[in-house]
């Protein structure tokens, strides 16, 4: 069914589980903005008060923790992994409910859904950026379910996540209120499978239905700069230490001891006073950035 927003006056595809409040409904971004209106001290109380009881931390997406949720261009975003530079993130919440293909194909490549993400829903994504944007495109692969390879890859910016991607990031995905798609076939038409592609049940289970099923969920994913800097609750802030700290750490150790034996105090120490150090200059770049 279709919702109008009261904030846009858009229409939304939206599922017909989802209880509307009286006061009207919200889109996914309309809401974003009232939460990010909070966060910059509009809401009740003063700017004071909103920050003691809500501080907020800057921090690089790439040391961001997995599973930190965080808006940017009007949406609410989950961090799954950091890979080599970029950030596979996934929407928080199922953005709206359409068909995987209107031609019943399952074939993400040449998907409606595909076409709508990479189309209308990221020219809105951009329009709220407002100038550079993080977003990043991919090659994407669409083997199937069962390992076959004929739907190859494409080149997208927003997609649905792949089968795989959702298994080895499942512990840091919270359930949505309905089911979603996935971009992954359930297997090809080489097969007798033309129309079936895989989805994500309310609970969590991996499921299956026709491609041209209008009820299923869009939960978009896409991958960002990792340096993106993104602002988080403080106590979702992590303070571990990335692979190449660590390494800077060991190294500096290295240096102050020149290879000589050095006690467990020593060691303790030193390596308290560099965490410290390597704290503190975190918090100067945020503050700078």
């Amino acid at each position: 069914m279709t919702a109008k927003c009261v904030g846009c006056g858009l229409d939304w595809n939206v599922s017909i589980y989802q209880k509307i409040p009286r006061t009207g409904y919200i889109c996914p971004h309309c809401e974003s903005r009232l939460r990010a209106a909070k966060h910059t001290g509009q809401p009740e109380g003063s700017a004071a008060e909103n920050e003691r009881s809500n501080p907020m931390k800057k921090i690089a997406l790439k040391n961001a923790a997995r599973g930190t949720a965080f808006d940017y261009a009007g949406q609410s975003w989950i961090l799954l992994e950091n890979d080599d530079g970029r950030a596979l993130c996934l929407s928080k919440d199922i953005i709206e409910t359409r068909a995987f293909d209107e031609g019943n194909c399952n074939n993400f490549a040449v998907a409606s859904s595909k076409e709508y993400l990479n189309g209308a829903y990221l020219d809105n994504l951009l329009e709220d950026v407002n100038g550079p944007n993080a977003f990043l495109t991919t090659e994407l692969d669409l083997t199937t379910d069962d390992g076959l390879k004929d739907y190859g890859t494409c080149t997208v910016t927003i997609f649905l996540l792949t089968v795989d991607q959702y298994r080895r990031n499942r512990d840091v995905i919270p359930n949505a209120d309905d089911w979603w798609w996935l971009s992954t076939a359930f297997s090809t038409k080489s097969n007798g499978y033309e129309s079936l592609a895989r989805c994500v049940g309310a609970d969590g289970t991996l499921l299956r239905s026709g491609a041209c099923y209008g009820r299923g969920g869009l939960r978009p994913a896409c991958y960002l700069d990792s340096d993106l800097l993104i602002s988080i609750e403080d106590d979702e802030a992590t303070d571990d230490v990335t692979p190449e700290h660590a390494g800077e750490i060991i190294a500096a150790l290295a240096e102050q001891f020149g290879g000589t034996f050095a006690t467990e105090d020593q060691l303790t120490t030193a390596l308290s006073f560099m965490l410290g150090t390597l704290r503190a200059t975190r918090e100067k770049e945020a503050r700078h950035e």
